[in-house]
């Protein structure tokens, strides 16, 4: 069930893994988490959010921008193949040290 504020009635944005997301893109991130380490499908995320109305470039796009809002924590959406194709699901994302 989606959050409102009790003063203007917006939706409020959810925090997941620690930053906050809007209502559609927090749901896609759940979507991509309950696909636990098998992933889920460009054209799965499609139909369970998007009833199969956005082209696999729109839900590409929410998944860049979520990783955007990812990019200083310890997460990230990564396709099994290069160029944000295949199974999707979400690793913990490896920091390198600087020499």
């Amino acid at each position: 069930m989606m959050k409102l504020c009790s003063h203007c009635h917006q939706p409020l944005p959810e925090l997941r893994a620690g930053v906050r997301l809007s209502p559609l893109k927090a749901h896609i991130f759940d979507v991509i988490k309950r696909a636990d380490s098998n992933g889920i499908t460009i054209e799965d995320i499609n139909a369970i959010c998007f009833n199969g109305r956005a082209s696999a470039v729109n839900v590409r796009n929410h998944i860049h921008q979520i990783n955007d809002a990812l990019a200083g924590t310890d997460f990230e959406i990564r396709g099994g193949a290069p160029g944000m194709v295949g199974y999707f699901h979400i690793v913990k994302r490896h920091w390198n040290a600087v020499p």
